[in-house]
């Protein structure tokens, strides 16, 4: 018995059917995470080393080259980058996306534990993380204070991160700009000379005076107690009071203290950085959500306990938002359910016109929710979120949903125009359309099968969207099988259309089935000469095809601009301040802008005195009349106007899809000689700011770093008697600084940290009053044992697979493509690069659409497999895809005439186009083959069969359409990722539709000419049209 039969003669087994995915489906709905993206593992691990005092080729020879050496040996690296700065070393690795990432961090903590003992001392521990795509940043928050700068460490540690991170959903918390409270020892150079003493000298008088040890214990009977001497100073007037009772390890009988020599105070560690938000100072912080949380919800719980915390902080402290992701995430699904709703409203004008009935239209119409909110049972155990691709895939399975129970309603509706009950009809008309619901949804749901084959981590969040869009369109055709004819046997109800608007449809559609009757004899008598004037058409549509611009993803106003500070090297954090307030007027300004934050120094632990960064936040969508892009341009040329510094603007913000920095062009320069690397830079960054269509295209890894190598004088120092060893210790203490130890405050334990006060440690000058102890523990100037060099270190430097390379990052021109422009610098690359040099994409999009290409032809095979089997036969499929070409063509046509690029969402959009475009081909062709089962010729079966499915590939048709209408017209947040994935739809559909009508029957006619064997049932298919 087939399903339509049972649900006919088993009513209540289709209501139980239909309740049942209502019910777990809303369920499942309730339950879902809200996220921008699908929660899946990015195989990536960091690993971050500080080394206080190292220059960033110290950095490399020392720690990047030996950890990569010992990280190599792990399976599954993809790729695997390094970056040296002044003080830090960062080591990225890419995995394979099979990899286990929880896995991968085991292992690299193993074989890390092992390279740490081969690195310097002074080297601290390795600091590991893992990306995640559900680990995402929500809220960017920024703390105001004029509350001196420790206490504002110790406030923002234990009375606003601490209590932020106990928010249920929070994965993380990150500083940016938080320095760890430390007892600075500052020395006096000159009072050391004064005293005869060190560096070393101080540094050893601290780890003697300042210690705190167990020392055994006392048993006396059945009661033990421990012994602890409590060594360590604890306060500052503790540390002032510390004996240097030795120099040079020989007794001083002096009463020489530490504050004799020093300065000591709290403080906090060494920062150059300075922050500011909208003008004023304070110190930043990002809160990450738990995977699989509701990012929205999280932020929502996170901003209450912000409003409780502000209300018990000090007077003149604050925590302000500068960036709620939340609003984006939240504006995005907003305007996906509105899309949602006015597609089923859209679809339900289209249903009524047709339909011309209530009972139809509703019958039709419960399809939605059904096939809709009954995905959501069947996704939530597959641990989806709700989010940009999940959503997406419902809104356009509006219209698609409802295609299989219209065409199911037609036939059954046909038959009660001829005479038949209701319950006879609904028998009738659902055995024989359930072939063509079922090949229709198999044809649809085929073309996404590859795209399991399809890699990265868009391959990833694509095959949500697809696993979505399949279940939604496979609940739409189980419905269609067994609710929508168990009501038509319950509650359908066709007639006469009486209403002025209902005379006249039925009159419309009276002249199309006429006209498309006469129109199909003539295309018949003149098949071949239609065909192929119709595929020279196609051809032809080409050259307009290869006009459209090319990219990987579209620019989506997130209403964020990045900025970027540079001024010439060498100038100083004062300077570069001056010249970043000067911008920050600019910003203030702007009507469009909010809010703004800049950190001068850079982000984080702070970088050169010459370089910055910001944030510009933008107003929302709705108080704003300037894109994101035009205020970048806006921003762009008032910027130039300020001269003695560079600013770059970053209108494309960095999402999962795309390169690794976040910026739409993403290349390396590898070659063997980094000096060259760098040669040819510079006149790739000329020739690339000539071709108008790239702007802010810059490189961190060829700017310099002024240093002052210190050489000792081998020959002096054994003269002297001065080891190596000694000359570097005295140097590193009075300018890297030392960790000297730890005492206890405020419950935690900090750094006992010494150095020369800042006046003498400003330049070279101040090496003359620096000396160094001999084997013989006389003083010996340093100068007199080691040479001066001034030299221009690399600021960064950057390595890839062990390889030194040369990044670059450029941003696009308004109205600009990536493709254009990966085009124009291969041209230049091909021009400027010499043999051996070469450029490595982090992506292109010529290679991401290749890929969508190839799942394309895929689901092509896969989809001609499957309905081969179907139709038990070779050639009706190869009949069915004729529709194709066509279809692939008006969605293009659609994207040039809509000003929108081939992206990697208008091919996924194209692959729907091309599921969708077959099935009105396949109600042509099955209808047809059931009509020549009659033992009717060919020719007649094809005008007899095809103007009777007329009406319901029309509906089909404009419900698909009215579908997709609201996700092509609703602009709003997140729509430059659907628009063109609709336009492709509205494109692809409306051009096919039309040379189905007519091509298919003549390349039927073509091809097939064999008469088929006439069944035993023998049913009258073909007299009678619906009228509802």
């Amino acid at each position: 018995m087939k399903l339509s039969e049972l649900s006919i003669r088993k009513p209540v087994f289709a209501w139980v059917l239909m309740f049942g995915l209502l019910f777990f489906g809303a369920l499942g709905f309730s339950g879902m995470g809200v996220s921008e993206n699908p929660d899946v593992d990015y195989p990536t691990v960091r690993v971050r080393y500080s080394y206080e005092g190292a220059t960033p080729e110290v950095v490399e020879k020392d720690v990047l080259e030996p950890v990569e050496g010992f990280l190599v040996s792990i399976d599954g690296i993809r790729n695997l980058t390094s970056e040296a700065t002044r003080n830090q070393g960062e080591l990225t690795v890419e995995f394979e996306l099979e990899k286990d990432v929880d896995v991968a961090v085991q292992e690299i903590q193993t074989l890390l534990g092992r390279a740490q003992r081969d690195l310097p001392e002074r080297v601290e521990s390795p600091i590991i993380t893992k990306n995640s795509a559900g680990d995402s940043r929500i809220l960017t928050l920024g703390i105001q204070s004029d509350l001196p700068t420790r206490e504002l460490m110790i406030l923002f540690r234990d009375r606003i991160r601490d209590r932020l991170s106990t928010v249920r959903g929070v994965a993380e918390i990150q500083a940016y700009g938080f320095h760890e409270p430390q007892m600075r020892i500052d020395l006096d150079a000159a009072k050391l000379n004064q005293y005869q003493l060190t560096t070393e000298d101080i540094v050893a008088s601290i780890q003697r005076e300042h210690q705190e040890l167990p020392a055994g214990k006392f048993e006396l009977g059945e009661k033990e107690d421990l012994i602890r001497i409590m060594g360590e100073a604890r306060t500052v007037k503790d540390f002032q009071n510390i004996i240097i009772s030795q120099r040079g390890g020989q007794p001083n009988y002096r009463d020489l203290r530490l504050k004799d020599v020093a300065t000591i105070y709290e403080g906090v560690e060494n920062t150059r950085r300075i922050s500011r938000l909208n003008g004023v100072p304070n110190l930043a912080m990002a809160i990450y959500n738990q995977r699989g949380e509701n990012a929205v919800a999280v932020a929502n719980r996170a901003k209450e306990r912000l409003k409780e915390i502000n209300k018990e902080l000090p007077k003149g402290t604050q925590v302000k938002i500068i960036y709620d992701q939340s609003y984006f995430i939240n504006a995005n699904v907003e305007e996906l359910v509105r899309t949602l709703i006015f597609s089923a409203i859209f679809t339900s004008i289209v249903c009524w016109i047709f339909l011309g009935s209530f009972s139809a239209t509703v019958n039709v119409l419960l399809a939605i929710p059904v096939a809709i909110v009954g995905t959501f049972a069947l996704i939530k155990p597959l641990n989806f979120t709700l989010n940009t691709f999940t959503l997406l895939g419902l809104a356009l399975a509006i219209g698609i949903v409802v295609d299989d129970a219209i065409i199911m309603l037609e036939n059954i509706a046909r038959y009660m125009q001829k005479g038949y009950d209701r319950v006879s009809a609904s028998f009738k008309g659902s055995r024989e359309i359930s072939f063509a619901v079922v090949a229709t949804t198999l044809a649809l749901v085929a073309v996404f099968i590859p795209i399991v084959f399809m890699g990265g981590i868009e391959g990833k969040f694509f095959l949500e969207f697809a696993i979505t869009l399949g279940i939604a369109v496979s609940l739409s055709s189980i419905e269609a099988l067994t609710l929508a004819p168990m009501r038509c046997s319950q509650f359908l109800k066709i007639g006469e259309r009486r209403s002025f608007l209902g005379r006249n449809f039925e009159k419309i559609m009276d002249v199309l089935k006429n006209f498309y009757e006469k129109i199909l004899r003539f295309v018949l008598n003149y098949r071949l000469l239609v065909v192929s004037l119709s595929f020279l058409l196609v051809g032809g549509s080409f050259y307009f095809v290869l006009k459209i611009p090319t990219e990987f993803t579209p620019n989506q106003d997130r209403s964020v601009l990045f900025l970027s500070f540079l001024a010439p090297e060498g100038k100083s954090l004062e300077y570069t301040d001056q010249k970043i307030k000067e911008f920050e007027k600019i910003m203030a300004a702007h009507p469009a802008i909010d809010r703004y934050v800049v950190a001068v120094g850079g982000f984080g632990e702070g970088g050169q005195g010459n370089q910055g960064n910001g944030v510009a936040i933008l107003k929302n969508f709705e108080d704003r009349k300037e894109s994101h892009t035009e205020v970048a341009a806006d921003l762009r040329k008032s910027a130039a106007a300020i001269q003695g510094i560079q600013i770059f603007i970053r209108d494309n913000f960095g999402t999962s899809l795309g390169g690794r920095r976040g910026s739409p062009i993403e290349f390396t320069i590898n070659g063997p000689d980094p000096q060259k690397q760098k040669e040819l830079y510079y006149q790739m960054e000329k020739a690339m700011n000539a071709t108008k269509l790239l702007v802010g295209v810059r490189s961190d890894d060829v700017r310099t770093l002024p240093e002052l190598r210190i050489v000792p004088d081998r020959e002096a120092a054994i003269d002297r008697g001065v080891s190596i060893s000694q000359i570097n210790e005295v140097i590193n203490i009075a300018f890297g600084g030392v960790v000297a130890g730890f005492y206890s405050g405020d419950n935690s334990r900090y750094d006992v940290f010494v150095q020369l006060q800042e006046k003498d440690r400003k330049s070279k000058e101040d090496l003359k009053p620096l000396y160094v102890r001999n084997n013989r523990g006389e003083l010996i100037n340093l100068l007199k044992v080691v040479k001066t060099q001034p030299y221009d270190g690399p600021q960064t430097v950057y390595r890839e697979n062990r390889i030194r390379g040369v990044r670059v990052d450029a941003s696009l021109e308004k109205g600009a493509t990536q493709g254009e422009a990966i085009k124009a610098i291969n041209e230049i690359a091909k021009r400027l690069l010499p043999k051996g040099y070469y450029l490595n994409y982090s992506f292109t999009p010529a290679e991401k659409l290749q890929e969508a290409m190839i799942i394309m032809i895929l689901g092509l095979i896969v989809a001609y497999m499957v309905m081969a089997v179907q139709f038990n036969s070779f050639s009706d499929p190869f009949i069915i895809f004729m529709s194709i070409p066509f279809g692939l063509v008006g969605a293009m046509v659609a994207l040039l005439l809509g000003g929108q690029s081939l992206n990697i969402y208008s091919a996924i959009g194209m692959l729907l186009t091309m599921g969708l475009v077959k099935k009105n081909a396949i109600l042509l062709v099955e209808f047809t083959n059931q009509v020549r089962d009659q033992g009717v010729e060919l020719k007649e079966a094809l005008i007899k069969a095809c103007p009777i499915r007329l009406r319901p590939i029309l509906m089909t048709t404009l419900s698909t359409l009215a579908g997709a209408l609201p996700a092509a017209l609703i602009a709003g947040a997140g729509s430059e990722t659907r628009i063109p994935m609709a336009l492709t739809i509205i494109g692809g559909v409306s051009v096919s539709v039309f040379f189905t009508l007519f091509v298919v029957p003549a390349v039927f006619s073509l091809l097939n000419p064999k008469r088929r064997s006439i069944p035993q049932e023998s049913p009258d298919l073909f007299e009678g049209e619906v009228k509802i």
